[in-house]
């Protein structure tokens, strides 16, 4: 049976192909992580969302594939690229609320042009703001540290202490991460506070299936595109409810009749896309099922602390 035995880093055996593929999605991910910091500090701030998702990818797998990696190194580099993630947060949400409000004032003609320029202003300069402060940021100690943190972790075969690792093995903690995702899918979810949290579980499940995409690819290929779907349109009901938020709490500077309708149209928008949210998830069940029938024979042979 694989994995009968923890082979620690340095160790002379060769990988086998399930401990390969693990180290390769780790690189990867660990490259383009490199690559946003370098774009991040070289050219300002210009690629704040490639940095967060290979933050988030690393992160994920990370989590997927603990039981081949050495827990203390994954969990330090966990919290280490958390911390990172979120020093990028907050100009990424300046970039979507711009968007998003500016689209809904576009189009309502109840909004006039200089309530939309007032808009247009507060938005721009929040966004700017965002980014001076990252800029600060960048320039900091303890940005330094961070990134010197995120360096060290990226002896991958420190990182990596199962060597012995099969395919099997792999594409059995690969249907572990749907545990949760699927518990919740059975509810059928709909209100807000399921919904936000299927959001993260599809997050998860969705990094872990792109490392595998080449094994029943047709299966994968289907249950990939129906949770992308799902995952974007829960996204931009997430985006519409934080809109609405920070409307509400800058109704004093925005004044009380563009918030107002501002607000209105925000409440029709998230009602819709919380409608489309529950079906486009609900469409994701029968598109698991197909992949865990689809991989049923190659997930056999499994260590049975896999499973």
């Amino acid at each position: 049976m694989a994995m009968k035995t923890k082979q620690r880093a340095g160790a002379s055996a060769p990988l086998t192909p399930g401990s390969a593929r693990i180290k390769d999605a780790l690189g990867e991910q660990q490259l383009r992580l490199a690559t946003a910091i370098r774009s991040l500090e070289a050219a300002g701030v210009e690629d704040i969302h490639g940095g967060r998702v290979a933050a988030r990818r690393l992160r994920s797998l990370l989590k997927t594939f603990r039981p081949l990696l050495d827990a203390r190194r994954a969990g330090s580099y966990r919290a280490d690229l958390r911390s990172f993630a979120r020093s990028l947060g907050a100009v990424r949400e300046a970039d979507v609320r711009r968007e998003l409000l500016i689209a809904l004032a576009r189009g309502n003609s109840a909004i006039t042009p200089a309530q939309r320029r007032q808009l247009g202003v507060l938005l721009e300069d929040l966004r700017i703001a965002a980014r001076e402060n990252l800029r600060r940021h960048l320039a900091e100690p303890g940005w330094a540290r961070l990134r010197g943190a995120l360096e060290r972790h990226r002896t991958v075969d420190a990182l990596l202490v199962v060597r012995d690792a099969q395919m099997a093995d792999v594409l059995a903690l690969v249907a572990r991460a749907w545990r949760r995702p699927v518990r919740l899918l059975r509810r059928h979810p709909e209100d807000t506070a399921e919904l936000h949290e299927l959001r993260l579980a599809f997050k998860h499940c969705r990094y872990a299936l792109e490392s595998v995409a080449d094994l029943a690819p047709k299966a994968t290929a289907r249950l990939l595109r129906r949770l992308r779907a799902a995952q974007d349109r829960i996204g931009e009901h997430r985006d519409t409810l934080l809109a609405d938020h920070w409307v509400r709490l800058n109704e004093r500077t925005l004044g009380r009749t563009l918030s107002a309708r501002l607000l209105a149209d925000l409440a029709r928008q998230e009602q819709v896309l919380r409608r489309q949210s529950a079906a486009l998830a609900g469409r994701v069940l029968q598109a698991w099922q197909g992949w865990r029938d689809a991989t049923r024979s190659l997930r056999k042979g499994a260590s049975r602390d896999r499973r």
